[in-house]
């Protein structure tokens, strides 16, 4: 009788039980795989912070202006020179104006030659083209947002005004640089109409004066505009959309500060009028309002 193959089997029994004994399973490392998260957080916070960082000094980076405004119309002569003086009380600096009234008419320099020789105002002569004021958007931003740290878009009939809790009128300035717009890219203001007051005809005096109060039951009050922060390395508005419309991925706030996460790119509802607003003079007096009709669009920009 040959045992030999028993004595084998034996001795690999005996190995097997040996190495079950001695070997023990693998086990997962908790102190290496806390060590890589806690490595990993702090790699993501570094990250983040000199992101923050980057974009906290992009916003501080000098510029040219703090604020320029942007816009383009037609038949405005009678409005255009209060419409500067307002924003230039505000801290507006710089100008952009697209004119765009027929060739042989009235041009926005026969009434504001004197901030056109200052350098206050730079004028885009369109004379009665069909340039859509979303394509002026985009033209200025390109050409100036280096130049200014803020850029107001907004139409020759909308009065902004800004303020806090305390209603106190402010610089455009102080109140943009209150913490609250810090990680804000764009701010949207709702429009609140002012409407005829009664009035008829137009009589000479300003619009503030004329037309001192406003509608807050207006469906039309649920409209905004943008103003929106320079240095941003892409397309603010797409033509074809609405002209107070920012393209996704910029970061968008109301007048509060509070971020907006989806909207209706042309309304903000319920209206926000607690820290500003603009004053929209959209009809004025009965007899200017059929001037506005007759006069109808500035490119594809709608009349309202």
């Amino acid at each position: 009788y040959d045992d030999s193959n028993d004595t084998i089997a034996i001795i690999k029994s005996k190995k097997l039980l040996i190495s079950q004994k001695f070997i023990k399973p693998n086990k997962p490392n908790l102190k290496f795989y806390f060590f890589m998260k806690f490595i990993l957080s702090i790699i993501l916070f570094l990250f983040l912070s000199f992101m923050k960082n980057k974009k906290k000094k992009e916003k501080e980076k000098k510029t040219d202006y703090y604020a320029c405004f942007s816009g383009m119309d037609k038949k405005e002569n009678r409005y255009i020179r209060e419409l500067i003086e307002h924003y230039l009380k505000l801290g507006v600096e710089l100008f952009i104006l697209g004119d765009n009234n027929l060739p042989n008419t009235e041009k926005f320099a026969d009434v504001i030659q004197d901030y056109i020789n200052d350098g206050t105002v730079d004028i885009i002569e369109l004379f009665g083209s069909s340039f859509g004021q979303s394509a002026l958007n985009n033209v200025t931003y390109e050409k100036y947002n280096k130049k200014c740290k803020w850029m107001l878009f907004l139409d020759f009939d909308e009065f902004l005004e800004v303020h806090f809790e305390d209603k106190k009128i402010l610089l455009l300035k102080d109140f943009l640089e209150n913490k609250i717009f810090d990680k804000c890219e764009a701010i949207l203001f709702n429009v609140l109409v002012h409407t005829d007051n009664n009035l008829v005809h137009y009589d000479n005096r300003s619009l503030k004066v004329r037309f001192t109060e406003p509608n807050y039951n207006l469906g039309a009050n649920k409209l905004v505009k943008a103003i929106v922060w320079g240095n941003l390395n892409k397309v603010i508005y797409v033509d074809g959309k609405p002209n107070n419309s920012p393209v996704e991925g910029v970061e968008i706030c109301d007048s509060k500060g509070r971020k907006i996460e989806r909207y209706n790119s042309y309304f903000l509802d319920p209206p926000v009028f607690d820290y500003g607003y603009l004053k929209h003079y959209t009809t004025k007096t009965a007899e200017e309002y059929i001037t506005k009709i007759l006069k109808g669009t500035s490119g594809n920009h709608p009349i309202m």
